[in-house]
């Protein structure tokens, strides 16, 4: 099963009909949208990297124009999650941009309108400004675990490589060695192992912190196919 038919499978009695739900297959595929659904009670969203959050299956474009969505702005009285017009704040100043060269009247006819655009301007730059915030939270992190990787001591690995010459130099001496000082070299390779085996544990320690790190800045979004 493919990532497509993952979503299909997943989400399908919520995607919007085609041909909209192309664009939407296509945007959660490359990374640049997630689907989540924070309230169990309400269709899932559509969240854009840029800022738009579109209820899902009100997402509607079938190639040509912006993509849109058919729904009102407000869809909790908290306001913490709103039904963008579009998926980016581009694609509203655009459509601003096109009210204000229809001239003074047109403005003022669609200023309700206008108020929407603006309002889905302000949830989006919110939204970025608290996903720029967990990226910030995101780099701390990797500095505090960088800095733990480089205080991880690496072992040196000569008093093994020694011993195990020198064992090996009473072995080929063709006369018996004491069997006391075999082992004391025996177990000087020992313990150069076990050191080398505790500062791998730590150094699997930190790396694993970065996989966390990561995972929480991820959250639920696909990445897979992402290329940046």
């Amino acid at each position: 099963m493919d990532r497509r038919e993952q979503i299909v499978e997943r989400w399908g009695a919520w995607l919007p009909p085609h041909p909209h739900r192309q664009w939407v297959l296509d945007q959660v595929v490359k990374g640049r949208a997630s689907i989540m659904r924070p309230d169990r009670d309400a269709p899932p969203l559509l969240l854009y990297e840029d800022g738009g959050s579109m209820v899902l299956p009100q997402v509607r474009w079938a190639g040509e124009g912006r993509p849109w969505s058919a729904g009102e702005p407000e869809i909790d009285p908290e306001g913490e999650r709103r039904n963008t017009k579009y998926y980016d704040v581009c694609s509203s100043v655009d459509e601003f941009k096109e009210h204000v060269a229809s001239g003074p009247e047109a403005l003022a006819d669609e200023r309700a309108n206008i108020d929407r655009l603006f309002d889905d301007i302000r949830h989006m730059i919110g939204r970025m400004y608290r996903r720029q915030r967990e990226y910030s939270h995101f780099a701390d992190r990797l500095r505090e675990v960088l800095a733990e990787l480089e205080a991880v001591e690496i072992v040196d690995r000569a008093p093994s490589d020694e011993g195990l010459a020198e064992i090996e130099r009473l072995l080929d001496a063709g006369t018996p060695a004491e069997a006391a000082r075999l082992n004391d070299l025996a177990e000087q390779v020992r313990d150069v192992a076990s050191r080398q085996e505790q500062r791998l544990r730590e150094h699997k320690t930190a790396a694993l912190a970065v996989l966390a790190a990561y995972r929480e800045v991820k959250g639920p979004r696909d990445w897979s196919e992402d290329k940046g």
